[in-house]
């Protein structure tokens, strides 16, 4: 039986490290072997992933992250390029409230590194903090706000690009095809988690569209928030290609390419298939739908809860359900007891 694991984070509650100990501590004791593999689209813990794969880091350096607090950030050396994961200074563990931070931080990030992921941010501003750094002026009745918020939208009614000309050569990677606008938005899937109250998504979304119209016609450019791949960090993908450029692609594909996945996956009879929430959004650009999608032989879900319509995906699902959210440890383990029993 040639069995292969593969695990991303369980959002919240356990590292794809650590939920791969769990789970290969109960295949050790039943005797199976496998082999076991942390992946990541790019998002939060996405630099410790690829150092598992065995890339060094290129530099390391204090930054203010969202939340205006110094760290010790770092980037990475992938096959001669330097990766930065942009979840370090914009992460969903910010302590303030999502409507007051921004994007701001990675001002001088995107203009030193070769690749960006942006996965796992709380941020939902678009890049507008980004863009205040870069020279764009976002204005309130001809009064500049500095260092403008998404609690600050709806006051801005106008913008100026005086002092903006940025150059870059970055690629950004996305952690989702969804995008920015639209019935099926990145604030209607992700905001709630990142902190977004249901009844304000809609307001956020009115005047994101109308913020994007004033930079469209103050820049000149036609920019869609509804095209794919735009809504990943809340937007930031969208204005990190549309306005400033960059070349954009599929996180999920390049941690596959850069670490031989994609060649590998279909080395084995079984897969096993681990994440903290299977739904709709993990076919939209996440690590473990793009692997199942190159997978042909039996799969199984193995994670904290199945939420797709589908129950045709997998061979069998094994899930921790609503229990998994207070005991993650306990409830992967008893639910890979379960998925032992099927394979033996």
């Amino acid at each position: 039986m040639n069995v292969a694991v593969f695990s991303d984070k369980f959002s919240g509650t356990l590292t794809a490290k650590e939920a791969l100990s769990i789970i290969k501590e109960v295949f050790q004791s039943s005797n199976i072997n496998a082999e076991f593999f942390s992946v990541t689209d790019g998002g939060e813990g996405s630099s410790k992933i690829f150092k598992e794969y065995g890339f060094k880091q290129f530099e390391e350096y204090k930054a203010y992250n969202c939340d205006d607090i110094e760290i010790e950030v770092e980037s990475l050396n992938i096959n001669g390029l330097e990766y930065f994961e942009s979840a370090q200074l914009i992460g969903i563990n910010s302590t303030k409230d999502t409507l007051e931070i921004n994007s701001a931080s990675l001002s001088e990030v995107v203009q030193r590194v070769n690749i960006l992921g942006t996965g796992g941010s709380k941020t939902v501003d678009f890049g507008v903090g980004l863009l205040s750094k870069l020279g764009i002026e976002f204005l309130s009745n001809g009064e500049k706000i500095i260092n403008p918020t998404p609690k600050d939208f709806p006051l801005i009614n106008s913008v100026k690009t005086k002092e903006f000309d940025p150059v870059m050569n970055l690629k950004v990677l996305t952690d989702t095809t969804i995008p920015l606008l639209g019935q099926n938005s990145a604030y209607d899937v992700f905001g709630p988690q990142k902190g977004l109250k249901q009844e304000f998504i809609k307001q956020h979304k009115n005047e994101t569209e109308r913020l994007i119209g004033l930079l469209a016609k103050e820049l000149s450019l036609e920019l869609n928030p509804y095209e794919q791949l735009s809504g990943a960090a809340g937007g930031l993908s969208f204005c990190l290609h549309q306005i400033l450029g960059c070349e954009i692609d599929s996180g999920s594909k390049y941690f596959m390419k850069a670490t031989n996945l994609a060649e590998k996956v279909n080395e084995y009879e079984i897969g096993v298939f681990c994440e903290g929430k299977f739904d709709k959004s993990s076919f939209e650009g996440k690590i473990i739908g793009e692997l199942l999608k190159n997978f042909n032989g039996n799969s199984y879900f193995l994670g904290g809860q199945y939420k797709s319509e589908s129950k045709k995906l997998f061979t069998n699902i094994f899930e921790c359900g609503e229990a998994g959210l207070n005991d993650p440890k306990g409830t992967l383990k008893i639910a890979t007891n379960n998925l032992i029993k099927e394979l033996t």
